[in-house]
């Protein structure tokens, strides 16, 4: 997916797992180094609630950053940065993509951000 490797690329390779998924939970895609089949449910149960939690893959997430369109959050142990972002303010679905420890969480935000904005009307 073009998405993917442009949030990659941009993030200085920072980028290293990335899904969409419905509102619903269904995935629509995603790379193949992970499974979000059974969580995605959870994952946005969580950025409804604005959880200050979330887990993926048995890996908490404390979150750093919520609101109704995005969800940063990082492992405390070094395991990640997982973000979550709208594709579109009037959709329903969703890029889930996980960082490298080591990303700065804003600036990772922005490169997954701006790959799932060229998603709009393609997905």
């Amino acid at each position: 997916m073009d998405a993917y490797t442009q949030a990659y690329n941009s993030s200085g390779n920072m980028v290293q797992a990335f899904g969409v998924i419905t509102e619903s939970g269904q995935v629509l895609w995603q790379s193949n180094n992970w499974d979000l089949t059974e969580e995605a449910s959870s994952l946005m149960a969580a950025v409804k609630s604005r959880s200050s939690s979330v887990v993926q893959n048995s890996v908490k997430y404390s979150t750093m950053r919520s609101t109704p369109e995005s969800l940063v959050a990082r492992n405390i142990q070094g395991s990640g940065i997982l973000i979550l972002t709208k594709v579109d303010t009037t959709g329903d679905r969703w890029v889930v993509a996980w960082a490298d420890a080591s990303a700065q969480p804003d600036g990772v935000y922005v490169d997954v951000d701006r790959a799932a904005k060229t998603l709009r009307g393609k997905i």
